[in-house]
């Protein structure tokens, strides 16, 4: 798919999100990418790391890092980066903590995307991945018509595997929900199935929102 799709596509899109809604979602994001982290034992968020995000859209989240005094830098498609075939204008092995939010899925070859994140992360430092699941989004996946390459829980954990990523925990993209979710047996078709999203009216108890068809990967180099 040519560069000049991806462009109008991620414009449109882009356009729609900048809302206050969207800047409150930011931060329960954070927190729950902190949350998560500091559960499975990896090093959260913190004031003296460098964070990059690839794929930052809107740059909301970004906005939201910075506002909180974090450094923090994003690239996205109207950077002039091709994530498939560009090399990132980062030094090696200088970046604490990169996150990716619904990218990997738009990849025909997430080679050397994920070469790069390997050269620049530090040792140790972690990688954060949300992608929709295939196997519970496979009736709406293609509806987004920039998405090519589909994963699964088990496909991205072997993936990660390939360019020998430690500590892979993949798990569902459950925002702002109690730890315990996390552990939780038949976790991912709960989360298919909770019947509201977790940024639903606020009207709707808590219980009944969360419901996701996305996973949360984190991982370490």
């Amino acid at each position: 798919m040519s560069d000049n799709i991806y462009s109008k596509y991620f414009e449109k899109r882009n356009k729609s999100l900048a809302s206050d809604k969207q800047k409150n979602n930011s931060k329960r994001v954070y927190e729950t990418y902190n949350s998560v982290l500091d559960y499975f034992g990896f090093k959260p968020f913190s004031n003296q790391n460098k964070i990059l995000d690839l794929g930052c859209g809107d740059r909301i989240f970004l906005k939201f890092l910075i506002e909180k005094e974090m450094i923090a830098e994003g690239f996205d498609i109207d950077d002039g980066i091709n994530f498939e075939s560009d090399k990132l204008p980062i030094d090696d092995l200088s970046i604490d903590h990169i996150v990716s939010n619904s990218v990997i899925e738009h990849l025909n070859n997430p080679d050397i995307f994920l070469s790069e994140i390997k050269r620049i992360l530090k040792n140790n430092g972690n990688l954060i991945i949300v992608t929709p699941n295939f196997r519970y989004s496979y009736n709406e996946f293609y509806d987004d018509p920039t998405h090519v390459r589909p994963y699964t829980d088990i496909g991205i954990k072997k993936l990660l595997e390939m360019y020998n990523f430690k500590n892979i925990t993949v798990l569902p993209w459950f925002v702002k929900k109690p730890n315990f979710y996390w552990k939780m047996p038949m976790k991912f078709m709960i989360g298919r199935y909770i019947p509201f999203r977790g940024d639903s009216s606020k009207l709707i108890p808590e219980f009944l929102k969360g419901q996701t068809k996305s996973m949360l990967i984190i991982c370490r180099k």
